[in-house]
């Protein structure tokens, strides 16, 4: 993966009022159609479009304190766009959600979110119950973002699966809209809303690095946390051995803050005397019990050191 991608990453955590995109995205939804074929989804759920390094794109966050990323937007080209994808997976306190920002061809931005947790996530860790096919149509109007449920057997009981759907088609339309989902012409008798971020996100989450991102001598790492006294606790581990393998590097980022929702953190990294290789960058939550709790909730990611 390039440095390019890091750039589009850190652009997509910038605080950027999206309401301007929020109008466009409802007239470019007012009648949408799922009859031509999407050629971008290759055959056995493979991943999407690989970031190039020609993309220049940016992101935008609302300002609702979620710290969610606007509106997908496209590169130069308008061949591509960014999208941030809500996907499962596990922590000491059970399954919860993590994002992934992923570069995606272009279409509209609440079609090509929806699209996107159909497939696999990049990271490995990542998991997704919807498959392709699960969706169809999706608009946008003055109640909020109406979903057709494409498999009519599709199982609504799953909360955090329905919670999937609604951080990250909140996260495409730039603002904390209801999420109606129908089913067979039917909508579903109330809206769905986005439930607390500490209940159903990862207390600690990676925007960046990407997965297998290379790197130079340094690197910038971000993401959003909500741990002890905003302490972010960060290594560089080799890929041999248990638990990921040797620690090679380790320091410790400050969170803007603690309380009801996850807060950016950021940490500037020297890869100073790390030989070239394969690494896993890991991020964490403070654990102030001294190993008699559940443990810290982490999140990683794979890196090559040139």
């Amino acid at each position: 993966m390039s440095d390019d991608l890091s750039t589009l990453l850190h652009d997509a955590v910038s605080d950027v009022e999206p309401a301007d995109r929020l109008a466009e995205i409802r007239a470019r939804t007012s009648a949408p159609s799922r009859s031509a074929p999407r050629p971008w989804l290759y055959a056995g759920g493979a991943m999407v479009l690989a970031a190039a390094a020609t993309v220049a794109a940016f992101a935008v966050i609302d300002r609702d304190g979620g710290g969610d990323p606007g509106p997908s937007h496209h590169g130069d080209d308008l061949r591509t766009q960014l999208v941030a994808a809500y996907y499962v997976g596990d922590t000491p306190q059970g399954p919860r959600l993590y994002r992934e920002f992923d570069v995606v061809p272009a279409g509209e931005p609440l079609q090509a979110a929806l699209d996107r947790i159909e497939q696999p996530a990049k990271d490995p860790d990542y998991r997704t119950p919807w498959t392709t096919g699960s969706f169809g149509e999706v608009t946008v109007d003055a109640t909020g973002i109406q979903v057709q449920l494409g498999d009519p057997d599709a199982a609504l009981s799953d909360d955090l699966a329905v919670q999937q759907v609604v951080y990250t088609l909140q996260a495409a339309a730039g603002e904390r809209l209801p999420v109606w989902l129908w089913r067979e012409g039917q909508r579903g008798n109330a809206p769905y809303t986005a439930a607390p971020e500490n209940d159903v996100l990862s207390l600690v989450s990676i925007s960046d690095p990407a997965q297998g991102n290379e790197y130079d001598g340094s690197f910038t790492a971000r993401g959003r946390a909500n741990s002890f006294e905003a302490t972010v606790p960060w290594e560089i581990r080799t890929q041999r051995g248990p638990r990921g393998g040797a620690i090679v590097k380790r320091g410790v980022a400050t969170a803007e803050g603690t309380g009801d929702r996850l807060y950016e953190w950021v940490a500037e990294i020297d890869l100073t005397g790390i030989a070239p290789g394969t690494y896993t960058f890991v991020a964490m939550t403070d654990d102030p019990s001294d190993g008699e709790g559940p443990g810290p909730f982490t999140d990683t990611r794979t890196i090559v050191v040139r």
